[in-house]
């Protein structure tokens, strides 16, 4: 695959941008630029299928904390043993590092958690879940991140939902983070799967002309699993757990659906990918959907790498 000029490989094995912003420059960004002027992928509203989209991710990833943290289940059923699951892991603590519009602070606020959450900027928290406010803490991430260190709190689940890839050290955030976790806590983390061999075929095979991953200046490291993994090891974590998502890209594959060659076929693309996890979400047990997702993450395939990591 031809690298881009912009990006270098580094030690850990990811790719990341070689002329990163500064501190202040990127802080400015996400503080005053990011929601505002509508650079993120995020939406003025949600449809209600977007909104079953969003609760059933949390509740499948919900599910998976509570197994990795659950070391066995006397229930035989598999209704009784996804509930005791849940249940494994209901009324901790949990930081959202990164929280964006709230989601999951909304939806672990619902199970009867204690939550946090911290972002550059409180604005879109503030339109779609403004009674968390109270909730959130703006600033700098590191530095918030070193003050909740500084004042000795722990938390039981720490999550990371597509943050790392836009910080300018990731290994110094999951440092921060192995500070901040419980002696049996779990972070989760979910990058982009970048550089895959789904996406090297689609260059070599001419079904698109560019990596169309690469996004600067939001995105400042291109995460594989092998990168994630040896980050990990790095900072003091261990992977227990890691799953993929919905393969969207496979629609590349096929002209009548390639919505990078045209830009018109990507709202068809999303929407069939919403309506096959709600479909799964729906009629499948957490636990085979769970699977289903790990396998997938197995033969690399996933739009995203969902990892869970647990203190070495």
């Amino acid at each position: 695959m031809n690298l881009p000029d912009t990006l270098r490989l580094n030690e850990f094995g990811f790719y990341e941008i070689k002329q990163k912003p500064t501190p202040e420059e990127l802080s400015d960004y996400y503080a005053q630029r990011y929601y505002q002027e509508n650079l993120t992928t995020y939406q003025a509203s949600y449809p209600p299928e977007e909104l079953e989209h969003i609760e059933g991710k949390l509740k499948l990833r919900h599910w998976v904390l509570g197994d990795l943290r659950s070391q066995s289940t006397s229930a035989t059923d598999s209704t009784a043993a996804e509930a005791t699951n849940l249940a494994q892991l209901s009324g901790g603590t949990f930081l959202d590092i990164g929280c964006g519009e709230g989601w999951a602070l909304d939806y672990f606020k619902r199970q009867g958690w204690e939550v946090l959450g911290l972002d550059f900027s409180s604005f879109s928290l503030e339109k779609f879940h403004p009674a968390l406010r109270t909730r959130l803490r703006t600033g700098d991430l590191y530095e918030e991140l070193e003050k909740l260190t500084q004042a000795g709190q722990q938390f039981d689940v720490l999550w990371l939902d597509n943050v790392l890839e836009h910080v300018l050290e990731p290994a110094d955030l999951l440092r921060l983070c192995r500070a901040l976790v419980t002696p049996n806590g779990v972070l989760m983390v979910d990058v982009p799967n970048d550089f895959s061999a789904l996406q090297q075929h689609l260059l070599e095979s001419g079904h698109i002309d560019r990596p169309f991953w690469v996004v600067l200046p939001d995105h400042l490291s291109y995460f594989n699993q092998t990168g994630l993994r040896n980050l990990a090891a790095a900072t003091g974590w261990r992977v227990s757990k890691i799953i993929g998502d919905q393969p969207i890209d496979l629609n590349l594959l096929n002209p009548a659906t390639n919505y990078v060659m045209d830009r018109a076929a990507g709202k068809a693309a999303h929407r069939a990918r919403v309506e096959q996890d709600n479909l799964l979400l729906r009629t499948a047990s957490l636990r085979a959907i769970a699977a289903y997702y790990e396998a997938m993450a197995g033969v690399g395939l996933g739009r995203s790498i969902v990892a869970f990591l647990q203190p070495e």
